[in-house]
């Protein structure tokens, strides 16, 4: 090894070293952060209704609320409509009870239900109270509030990840599951760029060992991104799958990169191979830019930031996200790219070992389904905590399919050096 290669070699390792650091950073971001606080739900528990109003009686169920001690005031608000609550009276930190008077007219059926404390600032619910009983008219006027809008409590929190409802702990997935999905189109677009090559210098093997091997690797994250996603799925959405154009588009994606490995373990010259597989990875990678990053974009999506369904401000501008989010992505791509280089490894040595003929591969994983029968206890576990225990499934698919990556990969390897000893042993006798 020369001086170049010996500094190249460093900095690889240094570049890897950085990654691991990050992963672990991410890791810590993902299950040491705590949640800000927010309201799980509003129920309505009692309603009267007369000819001169209303009087509703509700109940407010917090996460990571602090009810008993920041002295809580409830308000419904819609636009500049606020109507206080009364009896306010807090029975544990995350559950409250109170009342609200509405006149005859309201100018809306339903209201945004606020809760303002000392500790937690201002935390809310959509829709969550709806005026049973009670007419609506443009022309109704609610009394302002003024006094009550100008005296609310800010937020003392520290460092914390947003609140979203129906969401809530499951937003750590953020660090997990998408960035299997940026791994996954980082190896792909290298793909792109060696297939490309492949085609230019007439087929070079060389360039389509490295292909092949980004697609397979590649293939790895796909796989885990689609079983990550259809459990996050199964307890924000309800269902394991859905028809979301995002989710089909990547199914359908993982398809045609598996087609691709089917396509090079049915054609036997290593040349035509090279070739047909470069031409075929072209289109493939083509097909993912639209499936994933287009077509989503123009149609209706349960995904945020997809035609209409417009991407949560929080996600947006909330720093804690960005500052596990970011490098959470740069420390699974790093990762991804060293285990293209012992995939690439390992191509090199079949052809070696095997004198340039075809070898064939298993997939990476076997694509399957989760099972649609559940029980009612784990539903209970997968719903409790804020739905932790979601973000705990998805790290252990992703740390799991990794574990087996890697023993898979080591094996492997151990097997070609002994194949390579024994070459080499025989050459010499």
């Amino acid at each position: 090894m020369n001086r170049s290669q010996e500094t190249t070699s460093r900095l690889v390792w240094a570049i890897r070293a950085i990654g691991l650091l990050l992963l672990a950073y991410t890791l810590f971001m993902t299950f040491a952060i705590p949640l800000g606080p927010g309201i799980e739900d509003v129920r309505m528990t009692r309603s009267d209704v007369s000819e001169s109003g209303g009087i509703f009686e509700m109940e407010i169920f917090g996460h990571g609320t602090h009810f008993l001690t920041s002295s809580p005031q409830v308000f419904l608000r819609r636009e500049s409509n606020v109507i206080p609550a009364t009896s306010i009276k807090a029975l544990d930190d995350t559950h409250l009870k109170c009342r609200v008077s509405l006149p005859k007219f309201v100018p809306s059926p339903s209201f945004d239900v606020f809760v303002n404390g000392k500790r937690d600032g201002t935390v809310s619910f959509a829709n969550g109270f709806f005026a049973s009983g009670l007419e609506v008219s443009s022309k109704a006027q609610l009394p302002p509030q003024e006094k009550l809008m100008a005296n609310l409590e800010p937020e003392d929190l520290g460092f914390h990840y947003p609140f979203q409802p129906n969401i809530m702990e499951s937003i750590r997935n953020l660090m997990l599951h998408v960035p299997m999905w940026f791994t996954m189109f980082l190896l792909m677009g290298i793909s792109f760029a060696q297939s490309i090559r492949t085609l230019r210098m007439g087929g070079d093997l060389d360039r389509d060992r490295r292909a092949v091997s980004s697609v397979k690797v590649g293939l790895w994250f796909g796989v885990l991104g689609l079983l990550t996603g259809s459990l996050w799925a199964r307890y924000t959405w309800g269902a394991w799958w859905v028809d979301d154009p995002q989710l089909n588009g990547a199914f359908v994606t993982v398809m045609v990169y598996a087609g691709y490995l089917v396509l090079r373990a049915s054609i036997q010259d290593i040349k035509l191979r090279s070739r047909l597989s470069a031409v075929y990875n072209l289109f493939g990678f083509c097909l993912l830019v639209v499936l994933l990053m287009v077509l989503p974009r123009f149609t209706e999506s349960l995904h945020p930031g997809k035609g209409g369904n417009p991407a949560f401000s929080s996600y947006d501008l909330d720093s804690a996200l960005r500052a596990a989010f970011y490098p959470a992505v740069l420390g699974w791509m790093i990762l991804g790219t060293w285990m293209y280089s012992l995939q690439l490894r390992i191509e090199r040595s079949r052809d070696v070992i095997l004198e340039s003929k075809l070898t064939r591969s298993n997939m990476p994983l076997a694509m399957f389904l989760v099972a649609q029968t559940s029980t009612s206890s784990m539903e209970m576990w997968f719903m409790s905590h804020g739905k932790m225990p979601v973000v705990v499934g998805v790290a252990v698919i992703i740390v799991g399919g990794l574990i087996l990556w890697w023993i898979r990969t080591a094996r492997a390897l151990q097997l070609l050096s002994e194949e390579e000893s024994m070459l080499n042993d025989t050459r010499k006798s």
